[in-house]
């Protein structure tokens, strides 16, 4: 090479480093930043990184949801299978706005929900029986499922299924073994009544579990005769908790449970149609509780000094039409607190026991008029969710704040 030959240029071909890339911020905002997704994209999420998948996987960023008001309700059905004694269990997932775009061969009487649910296949628990909402408890983001039901043996186990990572655990047993037990649950605590003989296990008929100790403590049953009469001869009884207190349900008669002194007091005789065998779901929505009745009514009560008042939710009677009959009929399963409105689940009418794989739902916003003394319902959608079986026998759900 002479002096006057020039070697050619090296053109370099790295790529500049982009400025400020998400990794290279402090794991304080990645978290508050990644809080406020929705916990459905955490699946996706999770196969960007090590680092990602670390993080949405520990119970840390479910904390910061919690504070920065990021919590999500969350629905889960689960449905007793033909042949199959355990539960199949699902969630239900909220599309992204505008994603229901499913032709409508006939005009419906109304709207159809305008995101709509996915529903997906969840792990179940390797138990041996479907379990009932009479002793399944939601506190936060965990699933209780206390004790047995009425046509196994009495038990004395606690599953707990954890809805942020979808896994099942042991929980502390129980002092008694229980079967259709009463569960109701009041500032971190769940209160399980009866399931058991009265006479037999009276210093431990009510059961406490702590859910942040996890610890259990008994308490004796009612000091009313009335009351242990009743339980003597029949388990059908109806508990449910409001503004702090809990309500017991025992044929014409209402009483409340003062958990703090352990006292029962007679609040009033309840009119027939909400004795303890007409009345089939309860939910508590903002400061009023609302219950259905066999005959299909929705029916709402505030909380009063001398017991509680029963009135009809107005404006639903359109819905009571509907054609599959459900409502009308008093197959309405579930009632559900949805992010500040009434979600209520039916299945279609069936002259068998065998039902179809689709069940129907309907979101009804609340509104208190007449100075309080009205609760009226605006049906804001009515919509079907199918699910991958060919058909079930029962079926039950409830909301987790994840």
């Amino acid at each position: 090479m002479t002096s006057e030959e020039v070697e050619p240029t090296q053109i370099n071909k790295t790529v500049p480093e982009s400025p400020s890339s998400f990794p290279s911020l402090p794991d304080e905002i990645i978290e508050n930043i990644l809080a406020r997704v929705s916990r459905w994209k955490y699946p996706s999420l999770s196969l960007v990184s090590k680092g990602f998948h670390s993080l949405l996987s520990s119970r840390e960023i479910y904390k910061t949801r919690s504070q920065i008001g990021a919590n999500e309700t969350c629905v889960y059905v689960w449905l007793k299978l033909p042949g199959h004694p355990c539960a199949s269990w699902f969630s239900l997932r909220t599309k992204p706005n505008n994603q229901n775009q499913t032709k409508q061969r006939r005009k419906m009487r109304f709207k159809r929900d305008p995101s709509g649910f996915s529903v997906v296949p969840i792990a179940s628990s390797p138990t041996d029986s479907f379990p009932e909402l009479y002793y399944t408890k939601t506190v936060g983001p965990e699933i209780y499922i206390i004790g047995g039901p009425y046509v196994n043996k009495p038990s004395s186990s606690v599953r707990i299924f954890d809805c942020r990572s979808h896994t099942w655990r042991d929980g502390p047993k129980m002092t008694v073994a229980r079967k259709h037990a009463n569960t109701v649950v009041l500032d971190e605590k769940i209160y399980v009544m009866g399931g058991c003989d009265i006479d037999a296990y009276y210093a431990n008929w009510i059961e406490v579990f702590d859910v942040k100790t996890q610890s259990w403590a008994a308490f004796p049953g009612p000091g009313v005769d009335e009351l242990c009469n009743h339980f003597r001869k029949r388990r059908c009884y109806n508990v449910n908790v409001f503004e702090g207190r809990i309500y017991l349900l025992a044929g014409d008669m209402e009483y409340t449970y003062e958990p703090k002194d352990g006292t029962w007091k007679l609040v009033k005789e309840i009119s027939s149609f909400l004795s303890d065998d007409s009345v089939y779901a309860w939910s508590e929505i903002g400061k009023v509780i609302c219950c259905r009745t066999r005959s299909g009514y929705l029916m709402w009560s505030a909380s009063e000094n001398e017991g509680r008042v029963w009135r009809e939710i107005k404006g639903l009677k359109k819905l009571r039409r509907h054609p599959t009959r459900g409502l009308n009929l008093g197959y309405v399963f579930a009632l559900l607190d949805c992010g500040g409105k009434l979600l209520v689940m039916w299945y279609p009418y069936r002259i068998s026991g065998i039902r179809s794989k689709k069940i129907w739902y309907a979101k009804i916003s609340l509104e208190s008029r007449c100075n309080g003394r009205e609760v009226w319902g605006k049906v804001e959608c009515v919509d079907v969710l199918t699910f991958p079986v060919e058909s079930y026998e029962g079926l039950d759900c409830l909301t987790a704040s994840v």
